[in-house]
């Protein structure tokens, strides 16, 4: 359904506010472009990240099954210089959402696309990740959302799979991603009332 103008110009009123106050991260207007995700993501790795994301087994799902409002996944690849760059990032990020009781319908994934366990495994030890890599190794997901590229990081809301914001590239700015982010969970929600 085609949200009312003035909705329209809210949101991007709003997320122009917020693209400003975030030293010029990236902010989509979410009304634009509405792409859905309908991809299944590989099982959890561990028991851990399934109690994490709230999931009733450790097998193949769908964003849907996440137990949360809100998803922040980022493809990336373990051979990627820019992917490497963005652990940092994405490890803040993860913990700055982890840590603020406000954000606990908030998760965060990662998907290593076109890659293998073994390197995956090297790669989190090596760079110390804190946050779920999930394992494609044949690339379907990527295959699945052609023009994308390492690292991607999306905003997604689990209830129906819908992309609110994308982000190519490395974040420069974990603050204001994540200001970005419970804002849109924000929007979303009052949206969702109607």
């Amino acid at each position: 359904m085609k949200k009312p103008v003035w909705v329209r110009v809210f949101l991007v009123v709003a997320c122009a506010s917020v693209f400003f106050q975030s030293n010029f991260a990236f902010c989509a207007d979410s009304v634009a472009k509405e792409s859905y995700l309908n991809f299944t993501l590989p099982p959890p790795d561990s028991a851990q990240t399934q109690a994490y994301l709230g999931l009733d087994a450790i097998r193949p799902f769908k964003l849907t099954d996440i137990k949360a409002k809100i998803a922040v996944i980022e493809l990336m690849n373990t051979l990627c210089a820019p992917c490497k760059a963005n652990v940092p990032i994405m490890n803040d990020i993860y913990e700055k959402l982890r840590t603020d009781s406000g954000s606990a319908d908030i998760k965060v994934i990662v998907i290593a696309i076109a890659d293998d366990k073994s390197r995956v495994e090297a790669f989190k030890k090596e760079f110390k990740t804190l946050f779920p890599i999930l394992l494609d190794e044949s690339g379907a997901i990527q295959h699945s959302m052609p023009g994308l590229s390492a690292p991607t990081t999306m905003v997604v809301s689990t209830g129906d799979a819908k992309v609110l914001f994308t982000h190519n590239g490395v974040i420069d700015d974990a603050d204001g991603f994540v200001k970005q982010v419970k804002f849109v969970k924000q929007l979303e929600s009052m949206d969702n009332e109607k």
